[in-house]
């Protein structure tokens, strides 16, 4: 689908917050993707379309995971705040009519991350979180690591988001240990 086209549905169904963050991320994932040798395109939309649910009530969100009959694992049950990606790939696939499966991936595992994050993975999880939009204790270390190593950033929000959860007593998914693990291995057991 047309880049432009997508913002042009995309701005009807966002609030003006939501739609400036998802245009940030889609410039930094863009980015991002020419510096590591991704597809800008696909970085783009993924980029764009990352948070397309994230503005959605949570009772519509349990309407549209069983329209769409996406399974729950039963720790994501408890979790409302990481449905939006998993609904967000289906209306993708829905709405966006995107069918690229490296796409509608990155859009899905953008909250979690997963074992063996493929690089548009990585980007789009990295560009939601360090966008320019993005003033949180730390980001700024993040965005320089980001410069050398896209592995290193994403193992430096990993840890952070984990710490962030034990500190408020949240639930931490499985799929982020996963990708917290994965990227230590890559980035200090090598």
């Amino acid at each position: 689908m047309n880049i432009e086209l997508i913002k042009k549905r995309l701005i009807k169904i966002s609030s003006k917050e939501r739609f400036n963050h998802a245009l940030n991320v889609a410039q930094v994932a863009k980015d991002l993707a020419i510096k590591y040798g991704e597809d800008k395109y696909k970085a783009e939309i993924a980029g764009l379309l990352h948070d397309c649910a994230k503005d959605l009530p949570e009772d519509v969100l349990r309407e549209k995971i069983k329209e769409f009959q996406i399974e729950l694992d039963n720790m994501m049950k408890k979790i409302p705040k990481l449905w939006h990606p998993l609904v967000g790939a289906e209306i993708a696939k829905q709405e966006f009519k995107i069918t690229d499966a490296s796409i509608l991936r990155a859009i899905r595992i953008h909250s979690t991350g997963a074992a063996q994050m493929s690089l548009l993975d990585k980007i789009i999880f990295l560009s939601d979180k360090i966008e320019p939009l993005r003033d949180n204790q730390g980001v700024e270390e993040v965005r320089a690591i980001a410069e050398n190593s896209i592995d290193k950033a994403v193992l430096k929000l990993l840890d952070r988001g984990i710490q962030y959860l034990i500190k408020k007593g949240l639930l931490i998914h499985p799929l982020t240990l996963e990708a917290r693990n994965n990227m230590l291995m890559r980035v200090v057991f090598k």
